[in-house]
């Protein structure tokens, strides 16, 4: 988890104290989470985090298994249904919501 989250921070370039303004999770979290002293954060704090980024929740959780789904595996879109299925109502609202922002941003 820390690993992927630091990961993503280096990629926009963003700071603990950033990040926590962006995303109202409160700083020292995000430090617990990074040095690994909150190994099962809350729930809304990584969705709150998640959301920033622009990636699905589980990502943060397990970055070997994004990084093993590629677009040519076949079983990707069923995995990535299956999912969405998980999620409450109101997460996939969010989730289709941002999926039709990024699509209309070109």
């Amino acid at each position: 988890m820390s690993t992927e989250l630091a990961r993503l921070m280096k990629l926009e370039g963003i700071s603990q104290s950033g990040l926590s303004r962006a995303t109202g999770v409160p700083q020292p979290t995000i430090n617990r989470i990074l040095s690994q002293v909150t190994q099962d954060p809350r729930r809304d704090s990584m969705i709150s985090i998640a959301n920033y980024f622009g990636v699905p929740l589980e990502s943060l959780y397990s970055s070997s298994t994004a990084q093993k789904t590629s677009k040519k595996d076949p079983k990707a879109v069923e995995d990535i249904f299956n999912r969405i299925l998980g999620l409450s109502k109101a997460e996939r609202k969010t989730l289709f919501s941002q999926v039709t922002e990024r699509l209309n941003e070109d």
